[in-house]
């Protein structure tokens, strides 16, 4: 099952989709000089994989292993209690929303795809009523440091995870439980940067592209320009000008619409950089009601509440790029390119979070796998909520793991009730209460 999802996955998206954001760390992964605005983890890591294979092939096959793995591992899980029941898993496992996604070589994907593995190995364990073993304890660590590099932002959501693995193999409880999951959480978050201090690295603030926004978007609630002087200076836009490039959910048309290059609006240096970190925080500090209601449409346009179109999702395709890599559409790539023309509802942030929420209350009531539960739902939500302040867009991809959360819920959604209709059985063949 696991070899022939990653054979036909493999077919399907080879040699792995690129778009400027997988170039541009291609690019560092080739030279060997790299930039913090992407994961500095994520840009090396591929320099070692390209001396196996050249372009994003292994890349891409190491987040299908990964996606794969955890099929098959949280298939088994499932079906200790489920039965055949639990073979519905490989089937979610080609559900468009998480499917689509996985051709593209980006960090979302590859943060996901290592999340849901180690999910996966600790639920195994914890339905076969055991500990984890020492390869698995090894294997774990290795995915929930390469998570914590690959995705800075999502490492709130590592803590849960760790706490639910450590608590299952019985290593302690209270304050020696609490104290051991943070040892490790740190330690997954450390090892990445202590492996990348050494590297030639050119520092770059990410949060420049959702300060710019969040700039952009005030400027035209409050009708005065509040854009730092570089980018003044560089696009000289009027204020009517800016109001028809602000878009709810879309920054690109300001950052990389008056640009030739993919370098953008960034500040040209780190005093410049200061100065916009400067102007976004005072912004913020005079008007934070119209910070407030940006950040607010902003996070529903990602949700796609109100919305009655997909925001964008994947591209099936490698941007024009030097290394003469290119992409061979396919039958299977051609249909996930229009389901959000014609399937949208499915590419629908909300719908997965409403279905975590229904799944999550439906072990809570049954009263079964609630501190499992518990630790998904807190883990998923964690991940979700700094959304609110950080994203710059609305693309589906942003939330990528959090639909991986919706997926397991549901199985235990479905291991719950299945469980009670067993024990319901007994009942009624045996006549003793359970």
């Amino acid at each position: 099952m696991i070899a022939l999802g990653i054979v036909v996955s493999g077919w399907a998206f080879f040699p792995g989709w690129m778009s400027n954001d997988s170039l541009i760390q291609y690019r560092e992964a080739r030279a060997g000089a790299f930039n913090s605005w992407h994961p500095i983890l994520m840009a090396w890591w591929w320099r070692q994989l390209d001396h196996l294979y050249q372009g994003p092939a292994p890349f891409l096959f190491q987040n299908l292993i990964m996606y794969w793995c955890g099929i098959g591992l949280l298939t088994k899980a499932i079906g200790r209690n489920a039965g055949r029941l639990a073979y519905i898993v490989p089937i979610f496992g080609l559900w468009p929303a998480l499917f689509f996604v996985l051709g593209e070589i980006w960090k979302d994907v590859a943060f996901a795809c290592s999340m849901f593995m180690a999910w996966a190995i600790v639920i195994n364990a914890y339905c076969w009523q055991r500990k984890t073993s020492t390869l698995e304890k090894g294997i774990l660590v290795i995915l929930l440091v390469f998570a914590a590099g690959v995705k800075t932002n999502g490492i709130v959501a590592i803590p849960f995870l760790i706490f639910f693995w450590l608590n299952n193999d019985g290593v302690g409880r209270g304050i020696r439980l609490v104290a051991l999951t943070f040892t490790i959480f740190s330690a997954s978050v450390l090892v990445p940067f202590t492996m990348t201090r050494s590297l030639e690295v050119k520092l770059d603030n990410p949060l420049q592209y959702t300060q710019v926004y969040d700039l952009l978007a005030i400027s035209v609630k409050t009708r005065q320009n509040l854009l730092p002087r570089y980018i003044n200076e560089r696009i000289n836009l009027s204020q009517d000008e800016l109001e028809k490039t602000y878009v709810v959910g879309q920054n690109d048309r300001l950052f990389y619409g008056y640009t030739k290059d993919l370098v953008g609006l960034r500040a040209p240096s780190l005093d410049e950089a200061t100065k916009l970190q400067d102007s976004w925080l005072k912004a913020i500090k005079d008007h934070p009601v119209s910070y407030l209601t940006h950040r607010w449409d902003n996070f529903l346009s990602l949700l796609r509440i109100g919305h009655s179109t997909a925001a964008f999702v994947a591209s099936p395709a490698v941007v024009q790029n030097e290394f003469h890599i290119k992409f061979d559409s396919n039958g299977i790539s051609d249909y996930l390119s229009v389901m959000p023309l014609t399937h949208p509802w499915i590419f629908y942030p909300w719908v997965y979070h409403l279905l975590t929420l229904i799944a999550a209350a439906a072990s809570f009531l049954k009263k079964t796998h609630r501190s499992l539960a518990a630790a998904v739902l807190g883990s998923s939500f964690a991940f979700i909520a700094p959304h609110f302040f950080i994203v710059p867009a609305s693309d589906f991809r942003y939330l990528y793991y959090s639909y991986f959360c919706s997926l397991i819920m549901v199985c235990l959604a479905v291991l719950s009730f299945n469980r009670l209709a067993v024990e319901e059985k007994r009942v009624y063949r045996t006549g003793i209460t359970l």
